[in-house]
């Protein structure tokens, strides 16, 4: 038997390393992988895979989205959420025939979660994950999912480096680039400012610009700059300033009880 697999995850790191632990088993053939959840939905149809290995938090559609989409599509595949988040999703996966990986990925899991694939395969059931999903969606629209992370891992060109959110003081985009100023350094990140702004939803970080991500707990001051427009001075040693754009000058003020 030949399991084809899709792998969707935003994270290089953590694609790499189940496309590893999956590469130990000789019936698994690993025929794409997508960083985001639309290109997910296009590979899958593309290549129609037995099994999507589907990351729950990805840009452009989220993991659930894109499962529902395939179910409503009547598309087969079966589905593997990973997620390092959302502990009350966990507990619903455990009572539903498709499985789930928590992240970081352990190589005895995994070794349950082929074999569990293997069964469905023999004997398909998709009726428990649709009921499953739509109960996780209406869900999602009453209350925002938020992420439990202590620790950001930051990848680099050279190293991965773990940012306490706590310690940051703003992100922001320069050029094509995205940083991420603590009190002590500044960082350059592969993550788009749109993904580091979902991964901190848990904390008091505010967009004030598109280009531009705040930490609430940094403002020292407030300043009307021209034409509706604003500036912030940031409690980091260069007493940054950060613009605050016309849009968005209405939000922050109530966000800070003005």
């Amino acid at each position: 038997m030949t399991i084809r697999v899709v792998i969707a995850d935003d994270e290089i790191l953590a694609r790499d390393e189940l496309s590893y632990l999956l590469g130990q088993w000789e019936e698994i053939e690993i025929v794409g992988e997508a960083e985001d959840g639309l290109e997910a939905y296009q590979k899958i149809v593309e290549l129609k895979p037995d099994v999507v290995f589907l990351d729950i938090q990805m840009p452009e559609m989220n993991g659930l989205m894109v499962a529902k989409k395939l179910i409503d599509e009547g598309i087969k595949t079966l589905i593997v959420f990973s997620t390092a988040f959302d502990e009350h999703a966990i507990k619903a996966f455990e009572m539903n025939a498709v499985d789930y990986l928590l992240k970081p990925f352990d190589e005895e899991r995994l070794a349950n979660t082929i074999e569990r694939i293997k069964k469905r395969i023999e004997k398909p059931n998709q009726e428990k994950i649709t009921e499953l999903l739509y109960q996780m969606m209406d869900e999602s629209k009453k209350k925002e999912t938020k992420k439990n992370i202590s620790k950001l891992a930051v990848q680099t060109d050279e190293r991965v480096i773990f940012l306490d959110p706590n310690e940051i003081v703003y992100a922001y985009r320069e050029g094509r680039d995205v940083r991420i100023k603590t009190v002590k350094d500044t960082y350059l990140t592969k993550f788009t400012l749109q993904v580091l702004e979902e991964k901190l939803k848990k904390y008091p970080f505010f967009r004030t610009h598109r280009s531009y991500l705040v930490n609430l707990d940094y403002i020292e001051e407030l300043v009307p700059w021209f034409n509706g427009t604003y500036n912030l001075t940031m409690k980091d040693p260069e007493h940054s300033k950060v613009p605050v754009s016309r849009q968005y000058v209405k939000m922050l003020k109530d966000v800070l009880g003005l």
